[in-house]
C-alpha cells in the first residue's frame, strides 16, 4: 500500500492502443468496456487500484466526459465505487463539471472554456486524485488539475488507466535498450556508500578494542611493577596469566565485530542481488504491460511507467 505522498505524480496502470492500431489488445478492450460501464471491466480497475491505495483522508474526483447533456460515465462509476471501499475517503466524483461540450476539441484552452467546479467544499484543503480512462494529450487532466487547485485543493495526484500508445514495437525495444547497470546506478551506489560506512564504523570499532586491549595490557604491567621490586617466578606466571586472558577477551569481541562484518557484507551481497532480481521483475511486467495480458498492470513502483511518460 502507498500512502497519497509517496504515489507518483502520474501513474497509469498499462497502455491504451486505439482500435484502428495494429496493437489493439485485450487491455485496451477492457478498458472500452469500462467506457461502457461493464461491471466486469469496472471491478478489475477497481481491484487494481485497492492493491496501491492506502485509507487516507483524500478527496476522489474524476475528468468529465466530453458531452456536458450526460455527466455519467465508467470511469465514474470506477470512482464511485473506489469511495465506497476506503472509509476515509471523500467523494469529489462529481467535483468537475462539463458544462460545454468539448465537441472533440482537446486543446488545454477549450478544457478550460467548457469544465467548471460544481463543489469546491469536497476539495478544498484536501489532497485528490484525479481518475481518468485514457490519456492521449493530457490536456484534459492538466485542465482538471488547473481548476482543482485555483479552488483550493492542497496538492493533485493523477491515476489513469491506459496511456495511449501506437508504437507497441518501439516501446518494447526501449526497454530492452536499458542496461541493467546504468539503470539501478544510483541504487548501487547508495548501496555502496552505506556499505562504506558500515565498515569504517567497524574499523573504528576495531582500533578501540585495540587501544583498549593495549591500555589493559600496560595496567597489568604497571601493577606488576609497583607492587614486585625484584624477580619472582610465580609472580611472573600470574602476570603471564593475566596478559592472556585480556588477549582472549580482546580475541573474542574482535570474532564478534568479524561476524558481524560478515553478516553485513553478506546482507549488502543479498541486496544488490534482490535489486537485479527486481529490476528483471520490472522489465518483464512492463513487457506484459505492453503486450496487453489484460490480467498484467504496472506496479506502482515500475520505474518504466515514467519513460513513456512524453509519449
Amino acid at each position: 500500500m502507498k500512502l497519497f505522498d509517496n504515489l507518483p505524480n502520474l501513474f497509469y496502470l498499462g497502455f491504451y492502443c486505439p482500435q484502428s492500431s495494429d496493437y489493439f489488445n485485450k487491455y485496451s478492450n477492457t478498458i472500452l468496456e469500462l467506457k461502457n460501464k461493464k461491471e466486469d471491466s469496472i471491478n478489475f480497475f477497481l481491484k487494481e487500484i485497492r492493491n496501491f491505495l492506502s485509507d487516507e483522508d483524500i478527496s476522489i474526483a474524476t475528468v468529465p466526459p466530453g458531452k456536458s447533456t450526460n455527466q455519467s460515465s465508467g470511469i465514474r462509476d470506477l470512482a464511485k465505487q473506489l469511495v465506497k471501499s476506503y472509509s476515509k475517503f471523500t467523494d469529489a466524483v462529481f467535483c468537475l463539471e462539463r458544462f460545454k461540450d468539448s465537441n472533440g476539441d482537446r486543446t488545454m484552452e477549450n478544457h478550460l472554456k467548457t469544465i467548471k467546479i460544481a463543489n469546491s467544499s469536497v476539495i478544498k484543503n484536501k489532497k485528490v486524485i484525479l481518475i481518468d480512462d485514457v490519456l492521449t494529450t493530457g490536456n484534459s487532466i492538466q485542465a482538471c488539475k488547473k481548476l482543482l487547485l485555483e479552488a483550493g485543493a492542497k496538492e493533485i495526484k493523477v491515476i489513469v488507466l491506459g496511456k495511449t500508445m501506437r508504437n507497441v514495437g518501439d516501446a518494447h525495444d526501449r526497454i530492452d535498450q536499458e542496461e541493467e547497470e546504468e539503470f539501478l546506478k544510483e541504487t548501487i551506489d547508495n548501496l555502496n556508500l552505506e556499505y562504506y560506512w558500515i565498515r569504517q564504523c567497524y574499523e573504528i570499532e576495531e582500533n578501540s578494542l585495540k587501544e583498549e586491549a593495549d591500555n589493559h595490557h600496560i595496567a597489568v604491567d604497571e601493577c606488576y611493577n609497583d607492587c614486585y621490586s625484584c624477580f619472582d617466578p610465580d609472580d611472573m606466571e600470574e602476570l603471564q596469566k593475566q596478559h592472556e586472558i585480556i588477549d582472549e577477551i580482546y580475541d573474542e569481541k574482535l570474532s564478534e565485530i568479524y561476524k558481524k562484518q560478515e553478516e553485513e557484507y553478506s546482507c549488502y551481497e543479498d541486496q544488490k542481488i534482490m535489486s537485479s532480481k527486481w529490476y528483471q521483475h520490472m522489465v518483464l511486467e512492463a513487457h506484459l504491460v505492453l503486450e496487453g495480458d489484460s490480467s498484467t498492470c504496472f506496479s506502482v513502483d515500475n520505474p518504466f511507467i515514467f519513460y513513456f511518460k512524453d509519449w
